[in-house]
């Protein structure tokens, strides 16, 4: 069930209006949005330090014990908005902009209340922790099926083919 946000939108006269926003899951089309803009953030924030232990803490994979990957990277995630929102604010509209449908220009020209209402509304619609472990299970099926086939071909390579003899011409 879709959350629904009131935007206050001004137009060039001075009149305003509200208008309904219903924030969704998000679909392919903003998934790929939103990681060419955390991708885009990311290449800006590659001195950041907090960012790096983050990275690094979450490449060190399953060698830390007792460690929950995917909790510990969504949290990592999570806190890091208010980075974003601090010294990256137009990417951070950006990328609410792309996970929510609302148009960057209209976010800007919302109360900072309504942003977070937006931003709340975008991670209670999104089951991250459910995402991420969907994914994962596609991912294992993937890996799995490809370590089958190429299982099967070193048991029982397919056929080389071979020349076609000429066929016998009857005298």
């Amino acid at each position: 069930m879709a959350t629904i946000i009131q935007l206050k939108i001004k137009d060039e006269t001075g009149n305003i209006k509200t208008e309904n926003h219903e924030i969704e899951e998000i679909r392919l089309d903003q998934y790929i949005g939103m990681m060419k803009v955390v991708n885009d953030i990311l290449k800006e924030l590659k001195g950041n330090e907090g960012l790096i232990d983050l990275l690094n803490y979450v490449g060190a994979g399953d060698d830390i014990p007792g460690k929950n990957l995917d909790q510990d990277f969504v949290i990592g995630i999570i806190n890091s908005f208010d980075v974003l929102a601090v010294r990256m604010p137009e990417k951070a509209i950006n990328l609410l902009s792309v996970v929510s449908g609302i148009n960057s220009e209209a976010l800007n020209k919302q109360t900072m209340t309504t942003i977070m209402d937006v931003y709340d509304a975008v991670i209670t619609e999104n089951d991250i922790e459910k995402l991420m472990n969907r994914a994962k299970k596609s991912l294992a099926l993937t890996k799995s099926k490809i370590k089958l086939k190429s299982l099967v071909n070193k048991l029982a390579p397919a056929p080389k083919e071979t020349e076609s003899e000429p066929e016998a011409t009857q005298a």
